[in-house]
């Protein structure tokens, strides 16, 4: 009886914070509000780390630099690091310029905080862009952020899709996984006055706001993350900019992508470890007076934990800011956690010979799960620009693909996400070669 109890009080615990994901998802509206068109004025410096992408590089490049803005305010270089094939040459001969870097790098952060350092001094430079090397871009993409940096904008969040939705399963689910962070993540949160979450290409960055930082100073193997923090923490509102458009190569093997993804949870964890504390210590500071009501011109104190000194937003916003941010750094450890009231209700069932029952509802929820899931996957293929047909072997497993979440988050705790290792990029495509891209 104890043990029962104790399932359902865990049971309704992790469940109210399981409801605060789906509040945000609610506010999804599929048109994002029409933004504000500039003429073309800021000057971009586009940065790509690169291990051995001899074979994706060139594209990438030529893609930055065939954008519908003026080629003279585009600037593109690229930061070969641990490479044993041609990856500098063949992005020169797109028309990159080469950061060679001549000291030990471990991560991408290790890379940007090099590039970074060199570059982040010259004035002539307005803002920072960072991709990886597997990716394209839209043409439109410079456009889009120069008009949200004009708007105000000190750091940007692009819109992100699979560059090869079709080749697998896998890589279908991939773009499904996207597309929840597309519509029900950022765009939620875009339309709440929060922050998008960052995912680790198609960001931007004002040169001031890395002035202020002292630059790119990451010290995990999720940089995007922790920069994401950083930006919370020091009350800089990141800007969701959906009409820019970035094509990510996605793993095409079930194998890769299990171990892709156990790294990239283990980097939220190490992120958590950091910054958790920080984030409700800034949040008791919030809520150490009244809080003025949305739209205040009250403005909170810049971002102590990390010394950035840049515009604030309002104090209610910030303290939605914070409390969102550890929500989801949090999020893998509530995976895990969301294992305990099974695990009591099996053991449960074994003390009180009731077992088989528990185990027959159990497996009754698990199929009415996995047609909740595939509904759901169908839904992101509907507002995604994939072909809904040809998604069908990826909507059909995408349960296990988010089943198989869980067991990573608690492999990530137990032995940590491992070190980075590099993902083998291989379709290099273009734009006019997807088939679903937006037309220029």
């Amino acid at each position: 009886m104890f043990l029962d109890q104790l399932a359902l009080v865990s049971g309704v615990i992790l469940k109210v914070f399981s409801l605060y994901f789906l509040v945000m998802c609610l506010f999804f509206r599929k048109k994002s509000a029409p933004r504000t068109h500039y003429e073309p004025k800021l000057k971009f410096a586009c940065l790509v780390a690169a291990r051995n992408e001899e074979a994706v590089i060139g594209n990438l490049v030529r893609s930055l630099k065939d954008q519908n803005y003026p080629s003279d305010l585009i600037e593109v270089y690229v930061i070969p690091n641990n490479c044993t094939d041609n990856t500098a040459g063949a992005a020169k001969a797109a028309g990159a310029e080469i950061i060679e870097i001549r000291q030990l790098v471990r991560s991408k952060g290790d890379a940007l905080h090099y590039a970074i350092r060199s570059l982040m001094h010259r004035e002539d430079i307005d803002c920072f862009m960072i991709f990886d090397s597997d990716n394209i871009v839209d043409r439109n993409y410079l456009s889009a952020m120069n008009d949200a940096f004009m708007a105000g904008a000190q750091v940007t969040k692009s819109r992100i899709e699979s560059k090869n939705p079709y080749d697998s399963w896998v890589s279908g689910c991939y773009g499904l996984y996207y597309n929840i962070f597309n519509n029900f993540f950022n765009e939620s949160r875009s339309r709440l006055g929060l922050s998008p979450k960052l995912i680790g290409t198609g960001l931007g960055i004002r040169r001031e706001v890395l002035l202020s930082m002292g630059g790119w100073n990451t010290i995990t193997i999720a940089e995007d993350t922790e920069f994401n923090a950083d930006c919370v923490l020091a009350g800089c509102k990141i800007a969701w900019v959906p009409d820019a458009i970035t094509y990510d190569e996605t793993p095409d093997n079930f194998k890769v992508s299990l171990k892709q993804r156990r790294r990239w949870i283990g980097g939220i964890m190490a992120v958590a470890k950091e910054r958790v504390s920080d984030l409700f210590y800034e949040l008791k500071g919030e809520f150490s007076g009244s809080l003025p009501l949305p739209g205040s011109e009250d403005f909170s104190r810049s971002g102590s934990a990390i010394g950035l000194t840049v515009p604030g937003v309002g104090r209610f916003t910030r303290a939605m800011q914070l409390f969102d941010m550890a929500m989801i750094l949090i999020m893998p450890y509530l995976q895990v956690l969301s294992l305990i009231p099974t695990a009591l209700i099996m053991i449960s069932g074994a003390v009180n010979n009731s077992l088989g029952m528990e185990l027959l509802i159990m497996a009754g929820g698990l199929v009415v799960s996995y047609v909740g899931v595939v509904a759901f996957g169908f839904i992101l293929s509907m507002l995604s620009p994939y072909r809904t047909k040809q998604m069908t072997k990826s909507i059909l497993l995408f349960p296990i693909f988010t089943l198989s979440w869980m067991p990573l988050c608690f492999a990530a705790m137990i032995v940590g996400g491992g070190s980075w290792e590099q993902i083998k990029h291989k379709r290099a495509v273009t734009l006019g070669e997807l088939g679903y891209a937006r037309a220029a």
